[in-house]
């Protein structure tokens, strides 16, 4: 038994896990389905029982509109959008990125009116509670920029006109969402779903989009909690707020040397893709655009 490593379910809320580290460091991860309002009241909950020093969130700074947005400001969003606002979208932000938000807007819209709530809510409960609790709030996620790239490239080339084909599909069918799916979504965390899906036909897309970040959230955690590398920090108290679809493999790495630098750069191009990039420009753009749809999913729901 590894002692440095105690995980325990917590008595008080099944959706929290609790992880002790060796410096005396308590943090307790809820487990949160994206689009339950029992999940926004277990975070609020488990940040005014415990006060923590920390909240860790499963976002990244690319992501962290989210924090600002309600179902209003996303339904808005969405009714406006328009090719002048995806070119801001990637004046902005770049191409990768402005396409997932562009997708991202429309994704959520029709969730949202079928749902009759935002994804993300308990991201929000968490960044205002712990903002109101005197609480460090950190965003513990990879940039969703880099792990786009990363699943991209992990692709091979006929995967990529797979996707290629799935874009032309999802653009003349459009986001169609079925009333089981709604019903699953209010209940489990999407990331479990949709990696058993993605598994079955690209393996290395779900070993980008979970194992990857399953390290770096746990990696976050563990620095929060000053027992990320010797010599230790003082204890402190941190409560973490991941897709329930991350909590295991959060255990699983818990108190194991975490190296996660390589996960957090970008793989350098090989020459056969830099050929097929520059001989192919349209395609590529419409891999770009298939893969941030599937992408989106996987880190939103």
């Amino acid at each position: 038994v590894n002692l440095h490593s105690i995980m325990e379910a917590s008595s008080e809320l099944k959706t929290v896990t609790t992880l002790r580290c060796p410096n005396g460091s308590v943090v307790y991860v809820v487990g949160t389905a994206h689009f339950s309002k029992e999940s926004v009241e277990d975070v609020r909950r488990t940040i005014r029982d415990k006060r923590p020093n920390y909240v860790v969130l499963e976002l990244c700074r690319d992501r962290q509109l989210m924090l600002t947005y309600s179902e209003e400001n996303i339904l808005r969003e969405a009714r406006t959008m328009d090719m002048a606002k995806v070119r801001a979208f990637i004046r902005r932000d770049g191409f990768v990125v402005g396409v997932t938000q562009s997708l991202l807007l429309k994704v959520t819209a029709e969730l949202t009116r079928k749902l009759g709530v935002a994804p993300g809510g308990e991201f929000r409960a968490g960044f205002e509670e712990g903002r109101r609790m005197g609480c460090r709030v950190i965003l513990g996620d990879r940039q969703v920029g880099v792990t786009f790239r990363r699943a991209l490239s992990a692709l091979s080339f006929w995967q990529k006109l797979r996707f290629a084909f799935s874009l032309a599909e999802l653009m003349t069918t459009g986001v169609n969402i079925t009333a089981e799916e709604v019903e699953e979504m209010k209940n489990k965390d999407i990331l479990s779903v949709m990696t058993g899906q993605l598994s079955k036909q690209f393996p290395a897309l779900a070993d980008v989009l979970v194992e990857e970040r399953d390290k770096i959230l746990t990696h976050a955690l563990m620095s929060a909690a000053n027992c990320g590398q010797l010599p230790y920090g003082a204890p402190v108290r941190v409560v973490g707020v991941l897709g329930m679809g991350h909590v295991a493999g959060v255990e699983k790495h818990w108190m194991q040397p975490l190296d996660v630098r390589d996960l957090l750069t970008l793989p350098p191009p090989s020459r056969r893709s830099s050929t097929v990039v520059l001989g192919l420009k349209i395609g590529a753009l419409g891999l770009v655009g298939v893969a941030a749809f599937i992408i989106v999913r996987k880190l939103w729901f």
